[in-house]
């Protein structure tokens, strides 16, 4: 079975983007172009990992993070914030020492795969 991913982010060309590109490497994507419909959409997605967007408009990230973190249903499912053009800036705020990586597509790709393997 393949490993399910939600993607959030406004930019609905890079969330299109990047839901391709996941999609052709064998994963189930659940794009969300609406941030404020991540409450409702979790519960349909059952998503493996989160990719939400560090600057969404609609929602504040941070607050989306936390409330995320604060639902038992979602509260262990890892979450990463992507930010940037072809996602070159990306974080994993579970981690107590938030580490930021500006590294491009391809090692985003690689810590996708890692955060699934464990």
């Amino acid at each position: 079975m393949a490993k399910r991913i939600m993607i959030i982010d406004e930019d609905v060309m890079e969330l299109n983007r990047l839901s391709l590109l996941l999609g052709c490497k064998g994963y189930d994507v659940c794009p969300l172009h609406r941030s404020y419909k991540v409450f409702s959409e979790i519960s349909k997605c059952h998503p493996d990992l989160i990719l939400m967007d560090s600057m969404l408009t609609e929602m504040d990230s941070m607050v989306v993070s936390r409330a995320l973190k604060a639902i038992d249903t979602s509260k262990n499912i890892p979450l990463m914030f992507i930010s940037g053009k072809n996602y070159n800036n990306y974080s994993y705020p579970h981690i107590v020492n938030e580490e930021v990586k500006s590294a491009g597509i391809n090692a985003l790709i690689d810590d996708i795969e890692l955060q699934l393997a464990s």
